[in-house]
């Protein structure tokens, strides 16, 4: 077959795509436009809290919406006339992780993390610290769950967020007696900061969950400022909360709340693009779910809460990222101040990226690239024959390297 004409076919779907996305954006007009209005409506904090009160005393478990702290749903932080001043000094923190997983096929049976830890000094001239900590596991109990089989990617991925936390954790621990390194201490971590650990499909859930907390509790100790910065995401859980206050007390119930109703489709990052400018915030907010009040019993402290940020300069398309914090953090006021202060200066490094150079610098110390897995898999090969082993991969892998090698014209002999 020529794969020329198979990937021609696709061209109509692509245009039907582009138009199709075209529609949807447009058709959102009419519910931010609602959605604003609300929002407007939205100043009084008691009956925002009161609404809340009802949700929770109801027991209605699909609302998942936001839950704001100490300031109204619409305050705005911080504009362009007014934009916070970053702290002479600071140290910040990144983390990140990329893995190898379980491949059935190959030589023998690992999987790989590699964990990149950035420190980089704000306001001094000194180089930023680099560490890549990669870790192999090969041995039965690492690579099988408690039935024998072959542990999956769900759990090598928790395996490495919980790396991820515990390389954090141990950094800040490290810079919190070091007297050259100055405070705040922001510790930022790619990605939200509620994980859940509980799915059935993760092995070894209880504990990843216990070593989570533990380096949490650790930075909680450090006086680290963490912070999640999730990648791009579809959060709706302002849009949720516009669509609770929209609803009279007697329809508060879990069938009005499946949905954000005339709201449904709007995603935060795309209702702040309208309202916040360049370097704005939006007020601190707590995700109501069952998972962020486990956290929340567990320690008052690691209750989870977030804020959107406008992280595009002036001039540019708004660029919304949101980033969660620990209550920790959340309950003082000058650290979310010099955060909100230092994750505009890092974007702003990255030029038209506009993503934390810290935590991108991280993700570079982590990936491992094609060329790197292929040395891991040499290396294992050789220690294998040092071994007295003969490393053979699988009949389906090497089919597909003949498949996938250089194709050939088949001709009938005559």
């Amino acid at each position: 077959m020529n794969v020329a004409v198979a990937f021609n076919q696709l061209v109509d779907q692509v245009q039907r795509m582009g138009r199709y996305l075209g529609t949807r954006w447009n058709s959102a007009a009419d519910r931010i436009a609602l959605a604003l209005e609300r929002f407007d409506a939205a100043c009084d904090l008691e009956r925002v809290q009161e609404r809340i009160k009802l949700v929770r005393g109801a027991g209605v478990s699909g609302y998942r919406g936001a839950a704001p702290l100490d300031a109204p749903l619409s305050e705005i932080v911080c504009g362009v006339a007014d934009p916070p001043s970053p702290p002479d000094r600071a140290t910040l923190i990144a983390a990140d992780g990329s893995q190898i997983y379980p491949d059935p096929h190959a030589p023998a049976l690992y999987y790989l993390i590699n964990t990149g830890v950035f420190t980089y000094y704000h306001g001094e001239p000194r180089l930023p610290n680099q560490q890549s900590a990669p870790q192999l596991y090969y041995k039965q109990s690492e690579i099988e769950d408690q039935d024998g089989r072959t542990i999956n990617n769900q759990t090598v991925n928790a395996r490495r967020t919980v790396e991820e936390m515990k390389r954090l954790a141990e950094r800040a621990a490290e810079l919190a007696t070091d007297s050259t390194a100055y405070r705040p201490l922001i510790a930022l971590h790619d990605g939200g900061l509620l994980k859940f650990f509980g799915a059935s499909e993760i092995a070894g859930a209880k504990q990843l969950e216990a070593d989570y907390f533990k380096a949490l509790r650790s930075l909680a100790e450090s006086r680290a400022v963490l912070a999640g910065y999730p990648g791009a995401q579809r959060a709706s859980y302002v849009i949720a909360l516009l669509h609770l206050l929209s609803l009279a007390p007697e329809q508060v119930n879990d069938a009005n709340l499946k949905t954000n109703g005339d709201l449904e489709g709007l995603s935060d990052a795309r209702f702040y693009a309208e309202i916040l400018l360049p370097g704005q915030r939006s007020a601190l907010m707590a995700q109501n779910s069952p998972q962020n009040l486990e956290y929340k019993k567990r320690e008052p402290a690691f209750e989870i809460a977030f804020f959107y940020l406008n992280v595009a300069e002036e001039g540019e398309a708004p660029r919304i990222a949101r980033v969660d914090v620990p209550m920790w953090v959340a309950r003082e006021a000058s650290a979310v101040d010099a955060l909100h202060a230092l994750l505009l200066q890092q974007c702003a490094i990255q030029g038209r990226k506009r993503y934390p150079y810290a935590l991108t610098r991280a993700d570079e110390l982590a990936v491992v690239s094609g060329h790197e897995r292929a040395q891991v898999d040499q290396l294992i090969r050789i220690a294998m024959l040092e071994n007295g082993l003969t490393p053979e991969e699988s009949e389906k892998l090497q089919t597909k390297g003949l498949a996938r090698g250089k194709r050939r014209q088949h001709r009938i002999k005559r």
